[in-house]
């Protein structure tokens, strides 16, 4: 995973000096302890969320949610649910799924491409990568596609080769997941930390934003290049109501767990 030098960068830049008072730092983190951040597939709010991120403050952690993860309190896809219902469902469903957040901020598409308009940022690629892509980053890949390529060990993103690196997902042999898109928007997230990309640049607009809950800038402000970012990938495929989707993985027995520890334990010694 691409690690920052730069950990300090923030993602929110406060505008204000910090707060030096303790008390007052711990009553903020117990009303906001986690905080959703959804980005729209298109630019209008009837659409679904294409990037949901939890952020987590005492773990100090970002969570991508697959979008595909189906949700039983819509009987959809958990990407619908801001579409149906809001944030305030979009929270609901997250939360029956196992992701309790306090706030959300969600923006719409227009929001994200007009901060990331003049920006430029250098990614690591650790192997090669090959997609197909429609020609335009909103039309349909059954309506067109061309081959678009990344080649390690890094490459400069800027203008439509950056919306390729985020939004690409179908492979040209036919194995990419969204697995693979999430973690590459992960690697770019990190990327953008750490050169000191000022994210307040896709709030400029208050028609492209929808907050519910507490503001959730004071939280986001803490997030560097160095908290732990993953995908939950602890999913499997299934069909539900004629769809393919995503669905929760049972969780493996307790002594499967402790023997899987102690095998990796063992291999390290070894090793």
């Amino acid at each position: 995973m691409f690690e920052s030098r730069h950990s300090d960068h923030r993602f929110f830049p406060e505008t204000t000096r910090p707060v030096s008072r303790p008390g007052i730092l711990a009553r903020r983190a117990r009303i906001l302890a986690a905080v959703v951040v959804a980005i729209l597939d298109r630019d209008n709010w009837d659409a679904n969320t294409d990037i949901i991120v939890v952020v987590d403050v005492s773990r100090r952690s970002l969570t991508w949610v697959p979008r595909d993860l189906w949700s039983p309190l819509i009987s959809d896809r958990v990407n619908a649910a801001f579409a149906i219902g809001g944030g305030r469902l979009l929270l609901d469903a997250l939360a029956e799924l196992g992701f309790t957040a306090e706030s959300a901020i969600c923006l719409r598409r227009g929001a994200t491409e007009a901060a990331l308009a003049d920006a430029s940022v250098k990614v690591p690629i650790r192997e090669p990568f090959d997609f197909w892509y429609p020609l335009t980053p909103t039309s349909r890949l059954e309506d067109g596609r061309r081959q678009v390529s990344f080649r390690p060990p890094t490459e400069t993103l800027s203008g439509e080769r950056l919306h390729q690196w985020i939004g690409a997902r179908t492979t040209v042999d036919g194995k990419g997941t969204d697995f693979h898109r999430m973690r590459r928007q992960i690697a770019f997230l990190r990327a953008l930390i750490a050169q000191g990309f000022d994210f307040r640049a896709a709030l400029t607009d208050p028609e492209l934003v929808r907050i519910t809950g507490e503001n959730p800038r004071p939280v986001l402000a803490r997030v560097t290049a160095g908290w732990r970012m993953r995908v939950h990938d602890w999913v499997d495929d299934a069909i539900v109501d004629g769809k393919m989707v995503l669905v929760p993985r049972k969780p493996k027995p307790w002594w499967r767990r402790q023997l899987r520890r102690l095998r990796d334990r063992f291999k390290g010694k070894r090793s």
